[in-house]
C-alpha cells in the first residue's frame, strides 16, 4: 500500500511539474514572439507617409481621401488633411514597444490565414487604466509583424484590423496598407466607436454611431528618420490625439 502511495504521489508531482512547464513555456514563446516584433521597429525613430483611404460606413458617405501621416517615438501622432477623415486610432500606427509595456502575452495557438502560418497571441492589460483591457494578435513569423488584430476597444463593437507590409529603406516592414473593420456583437448605442471625425456640418449623420464598416488605408512614399520636430505634433487642430 505505502508503494502505491508512494508512487502516486511522485507520478502527481510529475504532473504538476509538466503542467507547469508548459505554461510557463508558452508565456515565454509570447514574449519573446511580441520581442522579435519590436526588435524589427526598434530602428524606426519617426517616419512621414502619405495615406490615401476609403470609408464604406454605415451611414455615412465619403469620398475617397488623402493625407500626410507623422509619426514619433513613442506614440505621437499628427495627421495633416485637406478635407475630412477618419482615422482607425488603435491601428493607424501599431509601436509593439508599447505594446509589450502594457499588455501581458500568452500563446494562444497557430491559424493558417491566406496560406500562412499565423501565431495568435492573446494580450492582456497589466494595469486597471489601459484601454482596451485586452486584444489579440496574429503573428507572422515569416517577417515577425502583426498581420492581424482584434479589440473590442468599446462595449459591444469588435474592432478588426488587417495589415500588409512593404519593405522601406531595404530593412524596415512598414504597412502598405490597413483595413479596419468594425461590426456590432451586442446592440448598444450607449457609445459611438472612437474614430476621429471632424466637425463638419456634411457628417451630421455621425451623431448616431455606426453599427458596422470598415476603411481601407493604404501608406506610400514613406520617408522614415528624417529627425521629425516635436513641433509638428504640438498643433491642436491634429483630428488623432493619444
Amino acid at each position: 500500500m505505502r508503494g502505491s502511495i508512494s508512487f502516486l504521489s511522485v507520478l502527481l508531482s510529475f504532473l504538476a511539474l509538466t503542467t507547469f512547464g508548459q505554461k510557463k513555456g508558452e508565456a515565454l514563446s509570447a514574449a519573446v514572439m511580441m520581442e522579435k516584433v519590436e526588435k524589427g521597429f526598434e530602428g524606426i525613430k519617426d517616419f512621414e507617409v502619405s495615406i490615401e483611404a476609403t470609408v464604406d460606413m454605415e451611414r455615412v458617405r465619403v469620398p475617397k481621401m488623402t493625407g500626410t501621416l507623422y509619426f514619433k517615438k513613442p506614440d505621437k501622432i499628427h495627421f495633416a488633411s485637406a478635407n475630412f477623415m477618419l482615422v482607425p486610432r488603435e491601428g493607424i500606427v501599431v509601436n509593439p514597444s508599447l505594446l509589450r509595456e502594457r499588455y501581458q502575452p500568452s500563446l494562444a495557438g497557430e491559424e493558417e490565414i491566406d496560406g500562412k502560418k499565423l501565431f495568435k497571441l492573446q494580450l492582456v492589460a497589466k494595469t486597471e487604466n489601459i484601454r482596451p483591457r485586452q486584444m489579440q494578435l496574429w503573428i507572422d513569423p515569416a517577417r515577425w509583424t502583426i498581420a492581424r488584430m482584434e479589440t473590442v476597444p468599446y462595449q459591444g463593437r469588435i474592432l478588426r484590423l488587417t495589415f500588409d507590409y512593404e519593405l522601406q529603406g531595404g530593412k524596415y516592414s512598414l504597412p502598405r496598407t490597413l483595413c479596419a473593420s468594425f461590426d456590432v456583437a451586442v446592440r448598444d448605442t450607449s457609445r459611438q466607436i472612437e474614430l476621429d471625425v471632424a466637425p463638419q456640418p456634411q457628417f451630421e449623420q455621425m451623431r448616431r454611431p455606426p453599427r458596422s464598416g470598415s476603411i481601407t488605408v493604404t501608406y506610400s512614399n514613406y520617408k522614415v528618420n528624417t529627425g521629425l520636430s516635436d513641433s509638428i505634433f504640438e498643433r491642436q487642430q491634429d483630428p488623432v490625439k493619444q
